[in-house]
């Protein structure tokens, strides 16, 4: 946000700061690289989530 941003919001009436911030924003446009990216963080999230899942199911018993 810039400068000018923040002055408008600071003379906003609060019920106009909730209708401008309540206002849904698109979504952004990613190049391959970053998109690739992403689809690997969540692979890698998975993962490990069931590497965790599993070591914590083994030493159950």
């Amino acid at each position: 946000m810039s400068e000018e941003d923040d002055e408008l919001f600071m003379h906003l009436e609060r019920d106009q700061l909730v209708a401008e911030t309540a206002r849904p924003v698109p979504p952004a446009r990613l190049g391959p690289r970053a998109l690739i990216g992403l689809w690997g963080l969540r692979v890698f999230a998975i993962l490990v989530s069931a590497m965790v899942l599993y070591t914590f199911l083994a030493r159950l018993h």
